[in-house]
């Protein structure tokens, strides 16, 4: 799923209790939506469309987008999850709001609570409140409200709380909420008096796994494959998740390989690391965040084969967002561990949620590799990285090894090559992949388009 084809298929989907169009940028009447979905069930606000017709945002988008983020902040009550980001469709600027189902219902705007009713916003009424104020997340779990027994506020790391309110204020997510540690953590329920809550533990602890020994992250370099009896190296991670992230980062920067390419009309050999490092990260945050953290024989592991990544962690995809083993719906996130995700969230660490899963399936697609696949059953998810090319038809190589480096053709010439055999959609497709993976470069435009063959070598593995 494209970029652009996640603005289709969104706006596709018609205004519903998940979805509102706004043809206008009106702060007041987004932050009043916001506030809506925040006690129903979450969905998604495009901005700039009216729900027929794309009107586009006038002046600046990143001025207005800023300015959105900031009335967030400053006017919603308690500080919410809320994902804005610019979006271009049919060359008009787009905002898209991701709006994430409250975990502290019910959420106010300027004094007044709000919901959805069909595919309005309305003031809601007593009755109303007091279902909310009733009203339990089945996705969300307890856990991280639960007190660890025997840890103090001592048993924290002070450096990374204060860095985490340092963040939120400098990426304008800190406003509003308390500057002194104690009462930061208490704002967001993992610290309460004395007690300290396994929330604060797992973000923030010097030694979490004194407490709760399924924090473990758990890499292991597997050259033989799964049936291969001898490891490379294996590295088990005991730090509070900022620290965990960041080891996994630096060990993934050490031991993933570089290989060399060309682009387009890049003569010049290039390295590149073999996996997409943004999706990497996308995929670990993911499996951190999402995981079952009750579950205390449930550590994130991390095997690393000669041709793929398998990344496990304890706790299931909901139901209706993965179709088979990497197709999605449109689906509004759902966090198992909300305060964890905030945290993330205040760091700058999570912008993309509701889009997190196709962000690694495209980055590794954009990258020539296969498909990633996840698989979740058993109370675990499976997510398998691979880093392998993704296969070339006989077709595409049979028409590459005819080619001399330098030489032209048309999407006319690539049509006659086979003879009258393949349709101009088929022809097309199959530049367009050729590009896309850098065997050709385009020159001009429209009628006069020309492809020149680079001198990227075919993959080994061409299937």
């Amino acid at each position: 799923m494209g970029r652009n084809t996640f603005i289709i298929e969104l706006i596709n989907k018609k205004e519903s209790v998940q979805t509102e169009f706004q043809a206008e940028f009106k702060v007041e009447k987004t932050l009043k939506a916001i506030c809506a979905f925040l006690n129903t069930d979450g969905g998604w606000i495009i901005v700039g469309h009216s729900g027929k017709d794309a009107i586009g945002i006038s002046g600046d988008v990143d001025v207005k987008t800023n300015e959105l983020k900031s009335s967030i902040a400053e006017n919603i009550i308690p500080q919410p999850l809320v994902y804005v980001q610019d979006d271009v469709y049919k060359g008009k600027n787009l905002l898209l709001i991701n709006v994430l189902k409250g975990s502290r219902q019910p959420y106010s705007f300027e004094r007044k609570y709000y919901i959805r009713k069909g595919r309005t916003s309305v003031v809601a009424n007593p009755d109303d409140i007091s279902l909310l104020l009733r009203k339990p997340n089945q996705f969300t779990s307890t856990w991280e409200k639960l007190t660890t027994i025997d840890a103090v506020f001592d048993d924290l790391n002070l450096k990374e709380i204060n860095e985490t309110i340092r963040l939120a204020d400098k990426l304008g997510k800190g406003k509003n909420l308390p500057t002194y540690p104690q009462e930061f953590l208490s704002y967001f329920q993992i610290f309460d008096l004395s007690s300290v809550k396994n929330g604060s533990v797992v973000l923030f602890g010097n030694d979490p796994v004194r407490f709760l020994p399924q924090c473990r992250i758990r890499i292991t370099v597997m050259p033989y494959g799964k049936t291969g009896s001898r490891y490379d190296d294996s590295l088990t991670i005991e730090d509070n998740l900022f620290k965990s992230f960041e080891r996994v980062q630096n060990y993934f920067k050490q031991q993933v390989p570089l290989v060399s390419e060309f682009k387009y009309n890049d003569w010049e050999r290039t390295d590149r690391e073999r996996y997409p490092m943004d999706a990497l990260d996308e995929a670990v945050i993911n499996a951190m965040v999402h995981r079952d953290y009750g579950d205390v024989s449930g550590e994130v592991t991390i095997n690393i084969y000669p041709d793929k990544i398998e990344i496990t962690n304890s706790g299931e995809i909901p139901s209706g967002i993965l179709k088979g083993k990497n197709n999605f719906e449109i689906y509004h996130a759902v966090f198992r561990n909300p305060m964890i995700a905030h945290m993330f969230y205040l760091r700058g660490k999570m912008e993309k949620k509701g889009r997190g899963l196709p962000l690694i399936k495209n980055r590794f697609i954009e990258y020539g590799l296969k498909t990633p696949e996840w698989i979740t059953q058993n109370g675990y998810t499976l997510l398998t990285l691979y880093g392998i090319p993704k296969p070339l038809t006989d077709r595409m190589i049979g028409f590459l090894k005819k080619l001399k480096i330098g030489e032209q053709f048309s999407r006319e010439d690539y049509e006659n090559f086979f003879e009258g055999k393949i349709s101009e959609k088929t022809a097309r497709i199959d530049i367009s992949k050729l590009l896309d993976r850098g065997w050709l470069s385009r020159i001009g435009e429209g009628p006069s388009t020309k492809y020149i063959r680079t001198n990227k070598e075919l993959p080994d593995i061409t299937g």
